[in-house]
């Protein structure tokens, strides 16, 4: 009997080790356990995850691809510095994307879609304290996203346009979720309501209008106060 070939679709341990640590040092970094400018060093975190130094090193460089890592050879890896205008050049690009998703996935949403916004809208900002006040958690484990960009991503099943909003999204997460504070729940709640609404009635510039409070009006009060803060003074 032949000896069954392996699948070669299926991933390597090593490859799948490898995205365990990518996964966890870049959770890590967009909550802050590991901070803005902090040195990381492939032999302690391999020590510390009980993985070879190869595939941290492997995680590292992906880290680096994606902008949380930065690296002067012979000198340092460390965290990327927080930088507001690598943030706003960022939250720029990603706005563009998202309207444009949102834009031309709108007429032609399932009922099963408009359904999954509904139901997420409806619970939108049940589960916090205070309902003045963004709850940081939903934050990183990307609720908005999730429940919102993703309906219409899907539904637009456009590769490029995914991995292009996967790679700047740990950047946007990582600026809400450390100063969740200054986000004005308010103004996101009824921005995505009537949002929703738009795209419930399959009528792209209604949804888009939504979209628009939470990007310019939203995001617009988000910026005015983190620019206020010390460490973004002449930003």
């Amino acid at each position: 009997m032949p000896v069954p070939s392996a699948d070669p679709a299926a991933p390597s341990p090593r490859r799948l080790l490898t995205n365990d640590v990518f996964e966890r040092l870049r959770d890590d970094i967009v909550r802050g356990r590991l901070e803005p400018g902090q040195r990381l060093h492939d032999q302690e975190l391999a020590a510390r995850l009980g993985l070879s130094r190869a595939t941290v090193r492997t995680a590292l460089l992906r880290l680096k691809h994606v902008g949380l890592v930065e690296a002067v050879p012979n000198l340092y890896t460390r965290v990327t510095p927080l930088d507001l205008r690598r943030y706003l050049d960022t939250q720029d690009t990603a706005s563009a994307l998202y309207l444009f998703a949102v834009r031309f996935a709108t007429p032609i949403l399932s009922d099963e879609s408009i359904h999954r916004l509904q139901t997420w809208v409806a619970q939108l900002g049940s589960t916090r304290t205070d309902p003045r006040v963004i709850d940081r958690e939903t934050i990183f484990t990307g609720a908005v996203f999730e429940g919102f960009f993703r309906v219409f991503l899907d539904t637009l099943d456009n590769g490029p346009l995914d991995r292009t909003l996967a790679r700047l999204r740990p950047h946007l997460e990582r600026m809400f979720g450390l100063f969740s504070e200054f986000l004005p729940a308010e103004t996101i709640d009824t921005a995505f309501r009537r949002a929703v609404e738009g795209a419930a009635a399959r009528d792209p510039e209604a949804a888009t209008l939504g979209v628009h409070l939470f990007l310019e009006e939203a995001l617009g009060d988000f910026h005015r106060r983190i620019r206020e803060l010390p460490e973004f003074a002449g930003a």
